[in-house]
């Protein structure tokens, strides 16, 4: 690593962070969460994953499911070298044997993609509620009783305490839960992203928030419902069979049909509701290969949290320079992040040969640079309006910003339609599957059951 200039303070990098952060950590007494950071981890993990069988079982608990979420969230591993190991295990002839599996990563390029078109709206109801309730009844404070585990069912208490204490939970769950908060408790669904995001290890708002809205139905047609048999199905008897509610008071031990009528007025958004999102916006989003930067002399390297790897393409570009990874203390704030997500972080930091700072990331960006001589500064993209508002900071500051860019998941020959997931696969997904991309097959219409696709006459 390039000689410390005087006029900077020592690297945080080998501080723990529960020395960094101490109100987090008397706060969070779960230190370490269900996965270790780092690139080792991560590859430890990526040699074991069953993308066959996944694509039978991954919809119960105890199916067969990756777990490789939060290195993906934070760039320990890319979409890319994730599909291709995933490939791996179908031969050339048959990939459609791992199809779900490269189908489900698609889903966070997807949700990463529309972050970036949507920027802070993601924070914001896309649509209005198809509940018949307008959003004014959904409060805005976080039930107690769910975030400390005390309702007294026990499969929403169970998974309460494991998502404060492993920082994880299987998708099936995060619906479920998501479902409860909204539908059946009537909490406004960013409350209940925000607690995700809080202690979840690979909690962000693009995959996060958009699945808190589609189980909302502020991104999708109809709200998102669950019974007792669904759960049953899904996870056995692990929960009712220890539930004080398993034989009066369950509830969710109805019929959709009960469910929905005793939970909403209607199927539709209340009168006068409107959301904040113009599809317009998402229907063609322009696509353009990244292009590759030129190395100069006078660089430093910024690595953030959303490409945590020592395969970082702007570490690999400059692997003699100075680099620096800031801890973001506003951001931390905002998102009262865990001690179980720090620690994760600090994990990946400490195999990075990064100079470790904290405070304000733009600011101590700029202090860095100027400390080393630097006129450039380098690092990797990300959705974020944060990101984007720092690299404004920085270009204000006279320095040259350059993004190097992971390899992509699925390349497209036309704008992108991200108004929904299935046109948007239908776009990438020759790309995804390794091959050269190809125009997008053409839908197949819609016919009522029974009747032929063909045109009567």
């Amino acid at each position: 690593m390039p000689k410390l200039p005087a006029s900077l303070p020592a690297s945080l990098r080998d501080v723990p962070p529960a020395e960094l952060f101490l109100d987090v950590f008397a706060r969070d007494l779960q230190h370490r969460g269900f996965a270790r950071g780092g690139r080792d981890a991560a590859l430890q993990a990526l040699a074991v994953i069953d993308p066959v069988t996944y694509g039978r079982d991954r919809s119960h608990l105890d199916g067969h499911v990756s777990r490789l979420s939060p290195y993906l969230r934070h760039g320990v591993l890319t979409l890319a070298e994730v599909r291709d190991a995933a490939l791996a295990h179908a031969p050339d002839t048959a990939p459609s044997r791992v199809w779900k599996y490269v189908n489900e990563l698609s889903w966070r390029d997807y949700s990463v993609r529309v972050y970036a078109e949507v920027g802070d709206l993601i924070w914001q109801d896309f649509e209005p509620y198809k509940t018949g309730l307008p959003a004014s009844v959904y409060s805005h404070e976080f039930p107690a009783d769910i975030d400390e585990g005390t309702t007294g069912a026990a499969c929403i208490d169970s998974w309460s305490q494991d998502l404060r204490e492993t920082g994880y939970l299987h998708n099936h769950i995060r619906m479920w839960l998501a479902s409860y908060v909204v539908h059946h408790r009537r909490v406004w669904w960013q409350g209940g992203a925000s607690w995700f995001i809080t202690h979840l290890l690979d909690g962000d708002p693009s995959s996060n928030n958009l699945g808190w809205q589609w189980v909302a139905s502020t991104w999708r047609a109809y709200p998102y419902l669950w019974n007792r048999g669904n759960l049953v199905k899904y996870a056995g008897e692990r929960y009712c069979a220890s539930c004080p509610l398993a034989d009066a008071g369950c509830p969710f031990d109805a019929t959709y049909a009960a469910l929905s009528e005793r939970l909403f007025e209607g199927r539709e958004a209340a009168p006068g509701e409107s959301g904040h999102l113009d599809p317009a916006s998402l229907k063609a989003v322009p696509w353009e290969p990244s292009s590759t930067p030129e190395t100069v002399p006078g660089v430093v390297v910024w690595v953030h949290g959303d490409r945590l790897s020592p395969t970082n393409e702007a570490l690999a570009a400059y692997p003699e320079g100075p680099a620096v990874f800031v801890w973001d203390d506003e951001l931390l704030k905002e998102w009262t992040v865990s001690a179980k997500r720090q620690t994760f972080i600090h994990e990946c930091v400490q195999e990075l040969p990064v100079h470790v700072l904290r405070g304000d990331v733009a600011a101590e960006v700029i202090r860095f640079a100027r400390a080393h001589g630097a006129n450039t500064v380098a690092t990797t993209p990300s959705p974020s309006p944060r990101f984007r508002a720092i690299v404004t900071a920085l270009e204000a500051a006279g320095l040259t910003v350059q993004l190097w860019a992971e390899p992509v998941f699925g390349e497209s020959l036309t704008p992108l339609d991200l108004r929904v997931h299935s046109d948007y696969w239908r776009q990438i997904s020759a790309s995804a599957f390794g091959k050269d991309p190809a125009p997008p097959k053409p839908k197949r219409p819609r016919t009522k059951k029974g009747q032929s696709a063909k045109t009567k006459t």
